[in-house]
């Protein structure tokens, strides 16, 4: 798994919330609020490819999209898998 890949998911992501207009304000804010801080977390990757960023900002990352997505398999089933894809990616790319 590459960055590319959760850059991708990303995306994915951001796309399908400005499609749904079903996602409550309180989920849309955390899911955002998730999308900015793995989006620095990657700038940070790319611009240290040599040193990784701290494995415990990207373990709370990771522990932050299972929660959301979690809630996200209840209320909005349908961008639960989304989340899901970025969390494992997160956890599996060693970053």
């Amino acid at each position: 798994m590459s960055i590319d890949n959760i850059k991708t998911s990303l995306e994915k992501l951001r796309n399908t919330l400005e499609s749904s207009g079903t996602v409550d304000s309180e989920l849309k804010a955390l899911l955002q609020s998730l999308d900015t801080d793995i989006q620095e977390l990657l700038k940070s990757a790319d611009a240290t490819t040599a040193a990784a960023p701290a494995s415990d900002l990207r373990s709370a990352l990771v522990e932050r999209a299972q929660v959301i997505s979690a809630r996200l398999a209840v209320r909005h089933p349908h961008l639960q898998p989304v989340l899901r894809e970025i969390a494992d990616t997160l956890a599996n790319m060693g970053i």
